[in-house]
């Protein structure tokens, strides 16, 4: 057998059919796979070939990395040697193709399975873990879950390896991931305890190592066991920046509120000879329009805003079972400058079939934005139902440097928005994964 291969790429002939089989490793390969009548053989370094099993499937496509074709992945030049087609012994649907990677460097071989159009890149390991009695197996970068345990069955094989495939039908396989890694653990006996590292590939990947076109790959479905979610790579960053930032908002909306809203002005006033009209005129009044420019204003005492900003104007009125609103304008005394605004104030109440019953409020807050510091004044043009024949008797009071806690919370929306929606399609992405496991932390939640 040594003379056999001193030579690569050579070939050996299949003991079934005669077909040549073409491989590279000279020194290892021992086991064939023929695509011509589908046997899988060992050429022994002495003796005759042995025919260790015709497959009776055979994929309906061809594989998409051809065998002898070279690709670029990691920096490392790699060659494709062998092919597999396995699935689960307990469950035939889940199907999987593997292909053997040479390096051609060195000789060194990995593995690059895809399920499903998700890829992952296999290589084996003299590293040992520890599983707890969880599933889990810690390590000093990340703890990975256990998500599959199954045995293999070789449905069909072609191309070179450097062991006999059909020995991992008596392995018990145990995956554990921590996306976009996986730990691949095959155990038999006691004595026969391997692992291997796995890393998911983006299918853009596997076609540029392979000069292949996106679309001559296996369509992707579902959520790849390693596959990371979505915004992995800024997520840690965005959800601790947006929580940082969200707590900013809150602390400076609760300083605003404790400390930001000062008092400027605060009176109450008492219109005698109250001002009636027909609710559609009066209702509908606003200064600088129709009756209510006409009727003498309340004018309140001055009062000095201190800062340029927000003001708060807070109108409160003594109404039982009808209506006042209160039009007014605040006047900037030294520039002349006005802003506008009509507050609406109405509570009904009642007994109804001995329930009783209410609607309405007593006060109605307003906020003027931007108002620059200065000297001020309000001009008040209030109205009542002509049913009323009492005074309008209202309270305004003034508050400079005045936060909405609406503005805090559209704050928030909006800080947080990205932020959730990506949160929402992250915690989708890990149910769908988890599908696939028998093992899913989602089970008893869902039961």
């Amino acid at each position: 057998m040594s003379q056999l291969f001193s030579l690569a790429p050579a070939a050996v002939k299949c003991p079934n059919c005669g077909h040549e089989v073409r491989y590279y490793d000279a020194v290892h390969s021992a086991f064939f796979g023929c695509a011509q009548c589908r046997t899988f053989f060992e050429y022994p370094e002495t003796g005759a070939p042995k025919q260790l099993r015709k497959f009776k499937e055979v994929p309906t496509h061809s594989p998409v990395l051809a065998i002898g074709s070279t690709g670029q992945l990691e920096g490392k030049t790699y060659r494709v040697t062998g092919y597999m087609w396995r699935c689960e012994a307990k469950h035939a649907s889940y199907r999987w193709e593997e292909f053997q990677l040479r390096e051609e460097a060195t000789g060194a071989y990995r593995q690059l399975a895809v399920f499903q159009g998700h890829w992952l890149l296999i290589t084996a390991t003299k590293q040992q873990y520890r599983v707890s009695l969880g599933g889990v197996v810690e390590t000093p970068e990340t703890d990975y879950a256990l998500y599959n345990r199954y045995s293999p069955r070789i449905l069909y094989a072609e191309g070179e390896f450097d062991w006999n495939v059909l020995a991992d039908e008596g392995l018990t396989i145990s995956e554990y991931i921590s996306p976009p890694l996986m730990l691949v653990r095959e155990r038999k006996n006691k004595s026969y305890n391997h692992w291997f590292k796995a890393h998911h590939l983006e299918p853009r990947e596997v076609a540029e190592a392979f000069g292949l076109q996106p679309e001559q790959l296996p369509y992707r479905n579902g959520v790849g066991a390693a596959q990371p979610a979505p915004g992995a790579a800024i997520w840690p960053q965005l959800r601790t920046f947006s929580l940082l930032m969200a707590l900013l908002v809150v602390v400076t909306h609760l300083y605003l509120m404790l400390w930001g809203n000062e008092t400027v002005f605060n009176q109450e006033f008492v219109s005698e000879v109250p001002v009636v009209a027909a609710p559609d005129s009066a209702r509908l009044a606003v200064p600088g329009t129709g009756t209510a420019q006409e009727r003498q204003p309340l004018i309140s005492p001055s009062f000095t805003v201190p800062g340029t900003g927000a003001l708060n104007i807070n109108l409160q009125a003594e109404v039982n079972n009808t209506w006042v609103e209160v039009p007014f304008t605040l006047v900037n005394e030294q520039t002349g400058q006005q802003f506008a605004g009509t507050g609406s104030i109405e509570y009904y109440s009642g007994v109804e079939d001995g329930e009783s019953w209410s609607e309405g409020n007593k006060q109605q807050e307003l906020l003027l934005n931007t108002v620059p510091t200065g000297r001020y004044h309000l001009n008040f043009y209030p109205v009542t139902d002509p049913v009323n024949t009492f005074g309008i008797h209202f309270r305004a009071r003034v508050e400079a440097r005045a936060t909405a806690g609406s503005n805090a919370v559209l704050a928030l929306l909006l800080l947080l928005l990205y932020p959730g929606i990506l949160y929402l399609r992250r915690a989708l992405h890990e149910r769908t994964r988890w599908e696939n496991s028998d093992f899913s932390p989602y089970a008893s939640s869902d039961s």
